[in-house]
Parts: C-alpha cells; sequence; structure tokens
C-alpha cells in the first residue's frame, strides 16, 4: 500500500467510528495528515506507513505531534503506523498523553498508548503479584494467539518450570519476572527488547505470556510487550 493509499485507509477506519475526516494535501500539511472530528472533539493525526521497512517511529516524531496538537487547538493527538514503535517513543507518547495506533493494511488494530496509573494506591508490589497470579498458574496451559501453547509444571520463589512450544521443558528464573514487573509498575510498560536486554536465556516470548495472565497488564504490538491497563 502506497503512502496516500494508506492514509486514505486510516482515514476510512476513523469515518467508520463516526468521525467526519479532513485528509490533508500530501505536501504542506504542517505535520497532520488527518482531522478527525466529532461533536466537541478534534484529533490530529499523523500516518506513518512503515510496515515492512527499517524506519520507525521515534520520540522526535512524536514531539513534533503534540507540537501540532497544540498549534491546530486539537483536543487529542494520534500516531498511527503499520510498523514498529521504538522504546523512547512509547515513553515520551505516554507523557504527552499521545495514542500510538498500530494499525496494518487489513485493518488489524492495536492501541499502545501508555496509560498512567497510580500504582501506590493499589497496593501493588512484585511479591503481591507473583503469589496472587502467578503461583497459581502451576498446571495451567497457557496458548497464545497463533495457537502455540506453553504447559506451566511448576511456579515458586525461584523460578516458572514449563513444557515450550516445542515440547521442551525449560525454567525462567525469578529475576526477570521481577525486572519486568518492576518496571512495568514504574513505567507502564516493558517491551519483549528490555527483557531480552536483561536476561542471558532470551526467553522474553515466555515471560510475556505468563505475566499476560495478570489482569491489569495486557499485550501491546507496537512494540512488542505489555503495558499496564487502567485500574
Amino acid at each position: 500500500m502506497k503512502p496516500r493509499e494508506y492514509e486514505l485507509f486510516v482515514g476510512d477506519y476513523f469515518r467508520q467510528q463516526g468521525y467526519e475526516i479532513e485528509i490533508t494535501p500530501e505536501t504542506g500539511d504542517w505535520g497532520v495528515d488527518i482531522f478527525a472530528r466529532k461533536s466537541n472533539e478534534k484529533i490530529a493525526i499523523q500516518v506513518k506507513n512503515y510496515g515492512g521497512g527499517t524506519r520507525k517511529i521515534n520520540r522526535q516524531m512524536v514531539m513534533e505531534l503534540c507540537g501540532t496538537k497544540e498549534y491546530f487547538d486539537c483536543t487529542r493527538a494520534i500516531m498511527v503506523t503499520s510498523g514498529d514503535v521504538m522504546d523512547d517513543a512509547v515513553m515520551v507518547a505516554r507523557k504527552l498523553e499521545i495514542d500510538i495506533i498500530y494499525l496494518d493494511g487489513k485493518g488489524n488494530e492495536s492501541v499502545s498508548r501508555q496509560r498512567d496509573v497510580d500504582v501506590n494506591s493499589q497496593g501493588l508490589d512484585f511479591d503481591t503479584i507473583w503469589s496472587k497470579y502467578i503461583i497459581p498458574l502451576a498446571g495451567k496451559t497457557l496458548k497464545r494467539e497463533n495457537g502455540n501453547e506453553n504447559q506451566i509444571l511448576e511456579v515458586d520463589w525461584g523460578e516458572v518450570k514449563r513444557i515450550t512450544s516445542n515440547g521442551k521443558i525449560g525454567k525462567i528464573k525469578i529475576e526477570i519476572f521481577k525486572y519486568a514487573v518492576n518496571k512495568i509498575l514504574k513505567e507502564g510498560f516493558v517491551t519483549r527488547d528490555d527483557i531480552n536486554q536483561n536476561y542471558a536465556g532470551r526467553a522474553s516470548s515466555g515471560v510475556v505470556l505468563i505475566l499476560s495472565q495478570v489482569p491489569f497488564f495486557e499485550l501491546m504490538k507496537c512494540p512488542m510487550g505489555l503495558q499496564m491497563v487502567k485500574l
């Protein structure tokens, strides 16, 4: 799909949600590809068709979109992309309250807005989450969206023992779970790349699958990882 075609596709996506759409010219758009209006809401939408390429959404793009939103007196700003988003861009989006929506050419969608959560008021900590939500997974089979399964054999305060999707028995030490959970509680999200960089076993897919069973952690696809849902 060419860039202009993708912009029109995104415009149709918001039109189907009841918005009045204005698609700006291909050049001289001042950083907004689409304005979406409904009632008192006016959204500045920047579209990046990066699917299949090496370019990624970076923090500068998000910060520029924030400035554009203010200039045009918009109530919200949304970055829509078919590609990947860098970790620092996700952090900036969380700070500036900008939604990042992954939307491929087939209409598959995931939202990666990072929500502010008052963790202390909820009394959340790693030990509570581990004992309440992870230890009870022993004996259960977890399934990914692609149908692959992990069978959780044992969970204790040292590790998780599982049978992976390829039938092998493996163990994941508790330290990487603690790292991932604490990062989510502090920053609102953790990516698979974060996990891989901090765990020699490179078991990020297993860590994400297991922690996704926590009811207030949800999968995000752009970038791949987990984020905190609003409590």
